[in-house]
């Protein structure tokens, strides 16, 4: 444990820590920062301060975020490991375990003619499968699948993610093996609510540079591209007919102003509610249907507490109809897991945060509005 000089310890920051992960870490493939990005997306999840996150929690959330990325890039498959191992068979892993487990899952779809779910959100695919006949070998090859990311996860990014150069104490988590799961150190899951929206692009581009510097002998990749094509959400955007029926549940109106929507066309758009870029809120819960000049204005902001209160009227007058529509399109479906996410994050957040209200564009949160959301959300 390090010391200021009196005798009491001290950590690295752990904002300063992730940005000295990006900067100064070893890699030879993104298994630190596939962890990094599963630490943001849990960390608003969790109730209290240095919760303890289990092993298969952390597994699950990591092969998610790496289903996403299966998908060819211009025809080819991307890489995420730069090492080859050698396997107790005689043959050679070329890439990150993560990624070969979800190879195997993919190509079980394929060979039970369900190919068409390959390039869908895990969690669509998962209600997809419930329905099936075969579904009980889906959650043997998932079980199994989990089972191995969990333990590559323990060998390598779990015990390996804060070794930095000066050697600095832990500063995310105090888990000298991770079994038991990662106890988050005090203020650690607050500090990365608090700075997601800063924290997950920066990581994002790291990711995507990694990709590019793996596979730089197969592609001239742009990193721009491949951060779109790993990280961009619109391929996780419900389908128009689920759209259709979020506008129905509205009765063809904005939440947040009232005003008739758009039958039709690019002036209507789905907005995230809580910013694709701060937490990844896939619920239906999470979706509105509102006009282009509303979510270009509100674009990555956090609500205001009018706009929250709207919001909340919408969800418990229409709660019945918004998990019908999910359940009809195999969508994920949580109300009460989307509210205490976002109890979280206004929780961790500054009373100067800058939120956005339909009249009155951004303004400051402040201590009173602060302290009216948390009151609406609980």
């Amino acid at each position: 444990m390090s010391s200021d000089g009196t005798g009491r310890s001290v950590r690295l920051d752990p904002i300063q820590g992730v940005l000295e992960i990006l900067d100064r870490a070893a890699m030879t493939g993104t298994n630190k920062l596939g962890l990094l990005l599963t630490l943001l997306d849990l960390a608003p999840t969790l109730d209290g301060d240095a919760a303890t996150i289990s092993p298969i929690r952390v597994a699950e959330r990591y092969l998610e975020i790496h289903w996403e990325h299966v998908r060819p890039y211009q025809g080819v498959t991307l890489r995420q490991s730069s090492a080859r191992k050698e396997r107790g068979d005689g043959t050679t892993a070329d890439d990150t375990t993560v990624m070969q487990e979800v190879h195997r899952l993919r190509t079980l779809l394929t060979e039970r003619r369900r190919g068409d779910l390959r390039d869908k959100p895990l969690e669509f695919v998962k209600r997809s499968i419930e329905r099936l006949e075969w579904h009980s070998d889906w959650e043997e090859a998932s079980e199994t699948a989990l089972a191995r990311v969990r333990a590559s996860l323990l060998k390598n990014p779990v015990r390996l993610l804060q070794q930095l150069p000066g050697n600095p104490d832990p500063f995310l988590y105090d888990s000298p093996s991770g079994r038991e799961g990662l106890t988050l150190l005090p203020g650690v899951a607050e500090s990365l609510t608090r700075f997601a929206g800063i924290l997950r692009p920066l990581i994002e581009f790291r990711f995507a540079q990694e990709v590019v510097r793996i596979n730089h002998e197969t592609l001239n990749l742009p990193v721009d591209d491949v951060y779109s094509h790993l990280f961009g959400h619109e391929r996780i955007m419900p389908p128009q007919k689920m759209r259709e029926r979020l506008v129905q549940i509205q009765q063809g109106r904005c939440i947040f102003t009232g005003a008739s929507l758009p039958t039709a066309g690019d002036s209507l758009e789905l907005d995230h509610v809580v910013p694709w870029s701060r937490a990844r809120l896939s619920q239906v819960e999470n979706f509105l249907m509102t006009t282009r000049s509303v979510n270009s204005t509100k674009s990555d902001s956090m609500l205001g507490p009018a706009a929250i209160e709207r919001w909340l009227r919408h969800l418990d007058a229409n709660s019945a109809a918004i998990r019908d529509c999910a359940h009809e399109h195999n969508w994920p479906s949580n109300l009460h897991s989307v509210r205490q996410v976002v109890l979280h994050m206004y929780e961790a957040l500054d009373a100067t945060t800058g939120v956005w209200e339909f009249d009155r564009g951004i303004q400051p949160l402040g201590n009173d509005g602060k302290s009216r959301v948390i009151a609406l959300l609980r």
